[in-house]
């Protein structure tokens, strides 16, 4: 043979590193998984012979434990797990080459080991075997702490064991020397059942507190066969619970592993209103109302006045709004109790009196109807005002500024309402013009709420010619014999009286003698518009005649000269 060849050379080289594909090493498994320090573990692979050098071979456990050992086998190692190994892979190492085990070997201690046992749930007397390992030597039995009969095992890893009277939901133990206990990582499940549970009435989103036994890893909680979206195993003893929508009156059920349980009573599901349409409207109205669990509904209420209704069904009924009803909740009266709406229903207000029916702005009125809940406005003859609502058929509000004589309206959710009748508003006197006068001059009086204006007085002397001409102006004739003083109009809401005195001038004539023939007469300046008369009777009510050189004064002009030829001569001015 050629040492020297290059294909002898590889091959040499592949064997010493032991890479060589067909010697390289592999863990398929190794049994038991699980054991304690000082205990064989028998590794399954390939690539683990001697034969193949190196001969030495290093198993490794987790928490750098190494074991040196020759295999004697291609595909199989025996190995003593060291004292300090802890859970995790096996590394089997030869020369360079290193492999892992896909598994995690478990390393425990002397105790009884469980590792399954089956059945994993039944009620007492039910026969379960359990597998593991320890279990020589096997001195008691408990499931949930509870004491139960077994057969006495034949080998370390197999033991019969059987469920004790009163048998609950949790883990199984074995205790070893009436020293060592092992217990189980997952429970015995036991049947379930239900004693009681409260309240025993509610709606969607009551909470329901169940109490029984054997609840842990409960799977579901119905209610009449609808499914609790949110419930919370409290203990093995106890399960609260939410009212699913949409549940129903009738049995809880509940089921585990263990199986499944019923209560032996209903728990009953009171109806609720979600929602109705149309929010408002009359006497007369159809209304719809959907909820849950309307199902046997014997009344129907809109705000306590009982409705006809008709088309009944778990989750809605139609109703009529009857007559006298007012605004407010409806209520649902079924078999299983009575739904509240959160929300009013709203009927058109109506008003059918207020008082005072008069007064100045800034008075307090109150309105008396019906349906007023939730009023969004109040108004005097179209000016808003500030109000308040103190019971479904009372308003009390304040008479705005600038208001005028006029209906009062009502608006709230079902509609607006305004009266037949008027609210006068005290009139207002915000001044006048001229300033001042003397009797017959005209007067044009400004302010307020003059519509219907009755009297026009100057200083408690009543004009007798004036004109409403709209409802913030008036023209009045200052009256004979007034005085200064204030001017007051009265109107149906009352009697306004100007903060300013209208000032009566007085009107004086003189007569001087010029010759025996002339005389001068002169007048005051605000006799404008009169006209000059003479008459030689003092007393006489007629054939007062104009003077001709001044038949009507005028402004600028206030002194004539005239000639006489009775010396018993009368003169006035006149308007």
């Amino acid at each position: 043979m050629n040492f020297n060849s290059s294909l002898f050379r590889i091959a040499f080289a592949a064997l010493l590193s032991g890479n060589c594909a067909g010697f390289a090493q592999s863990i398929s498994g190794f049994t038991p998984m699980f054991c304690s320090t000082n205990e064989f573990v028998q590794i399954t692979g390939s690539g683990f012979s001697a034969a193949i050098p190196p001969a030495v071979t290093n198993v490794i456990f987790s928490n750098n434990k190494s074991v040196r050992v020759t295999p004697t086998a291609d595909n199989q190692i025996n190995v003593v797990v060291p004292f300090g190994a802890t859970t995790g892979p096996i590394q089997v190492k030869k020369g360079a080459s290193i492999v892992t085990s896909v598994d995690d070997l478990t390393v425990i201690g002397t105790e009884p080991y469980i590792t399954s046992f089956s059945p994993t749930s039944g009620a007492s007397n039910t026969v379960v075997t359990v597998n593991g390992v320890h279990f020589t030597g096997t001195t008691s039995v408990r499931f949930n702490g509870t004491n139960a009969a077994f057969t006495p095992p034949t080998t370390d890893t197999q033991i019969i064991i059987t469920a004790p009277t009163g048998v609950t939901t949790g883990p199984i133990s074995i205790t070893r020397s009436n020293a060592f206990i092992g217990t189980s990582s997952s429970n015995f499940f036991a049947p379930p059942s239900i004693t009681s549970f409260s309240p025993s009435v509610g709606r969607a989103g009551t909470n329901v507190v169940i109490t029984g036994k054997n609840f842990v890893g409960a799977t579901f909680v119905k209610f009449n066969s609808v499914s609790a979206l949110s419930y919370t195993v409290n203990s093995n003893t106890q399960i609260t619970v939410t009212v699913p929508a949409n549940a129903s009156t009738g049995l809880i059920n509940i089921s585990t592993p263990g199986g499944q349980t019923f209560s032996s009573s209903n728990f009953v599901v009171m109806p609720s209103i979600f929602s109705f349409s149309p929010y408002f409207g009359k006497v007369g109205t159809n209304v719809t109302i959907v909820g849950a669990n309307l199902n046997g509904t014997t009344n129907v209420f809109f705000n306590g006045v009982a409705a006809s209704f008709s088309g009944v069904t778990s989750n809605q009924v139609t109703a009529i709004v009857p007559p006298t009803a007012a605004s407010g909740p409806i209520t649902v009266a079924t078999t299983n109790g009575i739904a509240v709406s959160a929300t009013n229903f709203f009927l058109p207000p109506s008003i059918t009196v207020f008082t005072p029916t008069n007064g100045a702005t800034g008075a307090n009125v109150t309105i008396t109807g019906v349906n007023f809940t939730n009023a969004t406005l109040v108004s005097f003859n179209g000016t808003s005002a500030t109000f308040t609502v103190l019971n479904n058929s009372s308003i009390s509000a304040i008479v705005p500024l600038n208001a005028t004589s006029g209906p009062i309206s009502v608006t709230a959710p079902g509609g607006s309402a305004t009266t037949t009748n008027n609210f006068f508003v005290r009139p207002t006197v915000s001044g006048f013009s001229p300033g001042s006068g003397v009797a017959g001059n005209s007067v044009t009086i400004t302010g307020g709420s003059f519509t219907n204006a009755t009297a026009v007085l100057f200083n408690g002397v009543s004009s007798t010619n004036f004109t409403v001409l709209n409802n913030s102006q008036i023209t009045a004739i200052v009256p004979a014999n007034a005085t200064t003083g204030p001017i007051s109009v009265t109107a149906p809401g009352g009697t306004g009286v100007s903060a300013q005195n209208f000032v009566v001038d007085a009107l004086t004539l003189s007569i001087r003698l010029l010759t025996n023939n002339a005389v001068s007469i002169s007048w005051t300046t605000n006799a404008i518009g009169f006209s000059l008369q003479a008459n030689t009777n003092l007393n006489a009510l007629t054939n007062w005649v104009a003077v001709t050189n001044v038949p009507v004064v005028t402004s600028g002009r206030n002194t004539v000269t005239n000639s006489i030829t009775n010396s018993g001569t009368f003169y006035r001015l006149k308007k």
